[in-house]
């Protein structure tokens, strides 16, 4: 899934999330700490295998469930104010959804082995050669994923402005005034 269909899937999750257990649209910072999770296993993994070929495949370090969980315990572990638990909590959520939207196609496709990430280093992923981020984008298809993500994209932005385009309006009310 491209970064702006994991975005807007992370903010559907945290959007639901947030009426259900706090009883309103998301707010304020945790806005950002969610698209930073969303964002975060591929902006650990795809330079560090594209870029500086480091890492065997994009989804591989910071897509494992074991990166994933020493990453929420350790901020979890130092991070105590309720405040800032609840900006862990968006990361947290954002994190996961990155996770599993990137595991949609192999699942529905039925392709197994592509789930490896989620186990890695345990389990074996594909080998991939380096690459710019220009060519991927100039080499990309329109497949199911990819308009799955753009309609993706579409609602979460809808259901944003509906929540009143949390975080952007903050900043707008906290340094405009």
């Amino acid at each position: 899934m491209l970064p702006w269909g994991h975005a807007a899937f992370g903010y559907l999750i945290y959007s639901v999330y947030s009426r259900w257990k706090i009883g309103h649209p998301p707010i304020g910072l945790a806005v950002f700490a969610l698209g930073l999770g969303t964002l975060f296993p591929d902006l650990i993994d795809k330079p560090l295998t594209w870029t500086i070929p480091l890492l065997p495949y994009g989804r591989s370090l910071s897509h494992s469930l074991i990166t994933f969980a020493l990453i929420v315990l350790v901020l979890w572990t130092l991070i105590r104010h309720p405040d800032q638990r609840t900006l862990v909590g968006a990361f947290t959520i954002g994190y996961f959804s990155h996770l599993v939207a990137d595991s949609i196609h192999p699942a529905f496709t039925q392709e197994y082995a592509g789930l490896g990430y989620w186990l890695w280093p345990l389990t074996s992923v594909p080998e991939s050669e380096p690459r710019s981020f220009i060519e991927f984008f100039l080499t990309l298809e329109a497949t199911p994923m990819v308009v799955f993500g753009g309609v993706l994209t579409v609602v979460g932005l809808v259901v944003w402005v509906y929540d009143g385009m949390p975080g952007i309006k903050d900043l707008y009310a906290e340094y405009v005034q």
